[in-house]
């Protein structure tokens, strides 16, 4: 049985865990005050830095907000943030809105995944590229599967939800996808390079062969909407 090592999470990924726990266990209610950063970081056992980087996160999500000279508060509405579907909330988005962001968050994704992956995870990394495509699905589905196991390695469940959600939101395109004659290898070559990248704990080269990958993807999509026309 093949069991990945433990890794330390980032504090301040903790620290957001444990608040959105709070929320859901009704000990932190919608619009309540949350104490100041000096008493937080002595209930979390934590540093300021940690509490305050935290805080950045979640009001980044949208589940905090700050008043000047007032404090931080509970969104009013974070129940029906914490239960609404990500892909409602991004029903408006567009594949190109889609791809910059996940451009941006998956370049940054592959750094992370160098921090924390174990040698043993990077060869199930490099076996996911060999997957039989019949036993998991069509094309759509083998990338998926390799971007699902990088978020994996990163072990932060932000990016392993965002991968999914991405895949969710643009599920229409998987038949036509399917469609593009030689995209298999292709795309076999790109994740191939990025796993190489990450193998040698290179991250800038890493972030470049995935911003790579994701222009490429980009072209692909100009040229299936080309063809469909």
């Amino acid at each position: 049985m093949k069991i990945a090592p433990v890794r330390n999470e980032r504090l301040s990924d903790k620290v957001v865990a444990r608040v959105l726990a709070l929320i859901h266990d009704g000990e932190l209610k919608p619009g309540e005050k949350l104490p100041t950063e000096i008493e937080m970081s002595e209930k979390f056992s934590v540093s300021r830095g940690v509490i305050r980087e935290a805080m950045i996160q979640l009001q980044a999500l949208g589940y905090i907000r700050r008043k000047t000279k007032e404090g931080t508060f509970i969104q009013d509405d974070i129940l029906g943030k914490l239960s609404r579907p990500v892909s409602d909330a991004l029903k408006d988005a567009t594949f190109q809105d889609l791809l910059d962001f996940r451009d941006s968050l998956e370049s940054k994704m592959v750094e992370i995944v160098i921090d924390r992956v174990s040698d043993d995870e990077i060869e199930e990394i490099r076996s996911s590229l060999y997957v039989d495509s019949d036993k998991i699905g069509n094309l759509f589905s083998l990338d998926h599967y390799f971007h699902y196991k990088l978020a994996q390695a990163s072990r932060n469940i932000f990016y392993m939800n965002f991968i999914d959600t991405y895949y969710d939101l643009i599920d229409e395109l998987a038949s036509r996808n399917k469609k593009q004659e030689g995209s298999l290898a292709l795309i076999a070559e790109e994740h191939q390079m990025i796993v190489e990248a990450i193998a040698e704990r290179d991250k800038k080269k890493a972030s470049k062969a995935m911003r790579h990958h994701m222009e490429m993807v980009r072209k692909r999509r100009i040229q299936s909407e080309g063809a469909a026309e």
